[in-house]
């Protein structure tokens, strides 16, 4: 951890990943909102590219993909959540996986 603010839904608490000799370190900001008292990570940025705005705009692309039906969403989800453990990004949509699995 390298600080934290006061954010209007929560707070924000920043941190860093340090990486091999050379290499800059990947900052990643946790977005925390109070529910029930207890603080829940609701956002994770990563060297300034949210997780949730990138997941919602993916949502979108799909179901625009799927004539506007939820349908097509609620399949795809479906198709993650059966995926193997040892495949998890085998259910995602062609050329998406590339870029998220780790090299």
């Amino acid at each position: 951890m390298t600080g934290s603010r006061s954010d209007p839904e929560g707070a924000i608490v920043t941190s860093e990943i340090v990486r091999r000799a050379g290499a800059p370190p990947i900052k990643v900001d946790w977005r925390l909102s109070t529910r029930d008292g207890l603080y829940k990570i609701s956002d994770v940025i990563i060297d300034g590219v949210s997780m949730a705005a990138s997941e919602r705009s993916e949502f979108a692309s799909v179901i625009q993909r799927s004539g506007g039906q939820v349908q097509g969403l609620l399949a795809m989800m479906r198709e993650r959540a059966a995926a193997p453990a040892s495949a998890p990004y085998a259910a995602l949509p062609p050329g998406m996986a590339s870029t998220l699995q780790p090299r």
